[in-house]
């Protein structure tokens, strides 16, 4: 029996990457080029499932394989510690003695770091200068990549102005961030971060069926079977370009028959109604439950509507005045759930929400 290739996992880096290819490139070519680049302050921005931490593992994978070294890190608490604890690890091989003897005697904290050999006091951003000026030395760069940014996490201001000063001094470094865009657009906001306001952008919405298609298709034939022709359009146009739905549905139309040698239009359409329970279960259900009473009516008056949404009509809609509705509309927008259309009209962002609602009225 064929092993399943298709991995509906938070993070897992999969066989293909759909409609992602120009962003990858743009910052991979960002970190072959000079300090300086663009490319190497970046923010991934989308909804859940839209496939920031799999674009961030796969960046990582291949700057790796262009012998950078790449710590990943989930933004939080503990964030500068563990990204000293995989410095020490990672870059063991290019880094100095004492350099590894002041990291492994450090006692690691929000503020700063206390060495313990010769109760010395130092910095985190002294520790991480030294790294990096080792790893320079050493032909080598440091990229460190950041999920689920929030402005909650005071750690993130410090390693945006520390990553400031790495800029200013030419050093071979990268940072690349992800996270929902009401918390991206928090921390953009925020003037003790300012730097971060020129960071590249890159909007992380729905993926060209043509796209999924083509990722489909070779997923599967990696995994040693074929597709036909009418399930890989099921399939495909099932997903409504979600990045986490392509990996949901080629799992389970995998499974329904996986020792035949090509996956039918009955497996396809199988897979499309398993995957569709659980992207409820873990997407939709959630992204739902965070809302406030007003915001979901708001969703679900949409959904009576085919298309593009008046913010004006949605008022009227739901007995409330059009200063409500606005407000209503930029939350909406904050979390990545739906998008401007101009002149007052709004239409769903977040791939299958639409559909998701549609279900869950009836």
């Amino acid at each position: 029996m064929n092993k399943n290739p298709f991995k509906p996992t938070f993070g897992s880096i999969p066989v293909a990457m759909a409609g992602r290819e120009t962003i990858i490139h743009d910052i991979l070519e960002g970190l072959d080029n000079a300090p300086g680049d663009p490319n190497r302050a970046s923010i991934l921005i989308g909804a859940r499932g839209t496939g920031k931490t799999v674009l961030l593992a796969s960046i990582a994978e291949k700057a790796q394989e262009q012998g950078w070294i790449s710590i990943n890190v989930t933004s939080g608490p503990g964030m500068l510690d563990e990204i000293i604890v995989q410095a020490r690890s990672k870059a063991a091989h290019l880094l100095s003695t004492e350099t590894k003897v002041h990291l492994s005697g450090i006692q690691l904290g929000t503020f700063g770091i206390t060495l313990e050999r010769n109760a010395l006091q130092s910095t985190w951003r002294e520790e991480m200068t030294r790294i990096v000026r080792e790893l320079n030395e050493q032909g080598t760069g440091l990229l460190i990549t950041v999920d689920e940014i929030s402005p909650q996490h005071e750690q993130l201001r410090l390693l945006a102005d520390v990553f400031q000063h790495f800029v200013r001094e030419r050093r071979d470094t990268a940072l690349l961030l992800a996270g929902l865009p009401g918390n991206v657009s928090l921390i953009l906001r925020d003037d003790t971060i300012s730097f971060l306001r020129r960071a590249f952008q890159h909007q992380l919405g729905a993926i060209d069926i043509n796209d999924v298609s083509y990722a489909i298709q070779l997923t599967v034939e990696a995994g040693g079977r074929k597709i036909a022709g009418d399930a890989l359009d099921i399939a495909a146009e099932s997903t409504g370009g979600f990045a986490f739905m392509i990996q949901l549905v080629g799992y389970h139309m995998w499974r329904q028959h996986p020792d035949l040698m090509q996956i039918t239009k009955e497996d396809a359409q199988a897979g499309v109604r398993y995957a569709s329970r659980d992207l409820d279960k873990m997407i939709f259900d959630t992204v739902v439950r965070e809302l406030t009473t007003r915001e979901e009516e708001f969703l679900l008056a949409m959904a009576k509507n085919k298309g593009v949404s008046s913010v004006r009509e949605l008022a009227g809609q739901l007995g409330i005045e059009p200063n409500n509705a606005s407000q209503i509309r930029r939350r909406l927008i904050a979390r990545g759930l739906i998008a401007d259309h101009g002149r007052g009209k709004v239409v769903f962002d977040m791939p299958l929400l639409r559909e998701y609602l549609l279900r869950e009225m009836d």
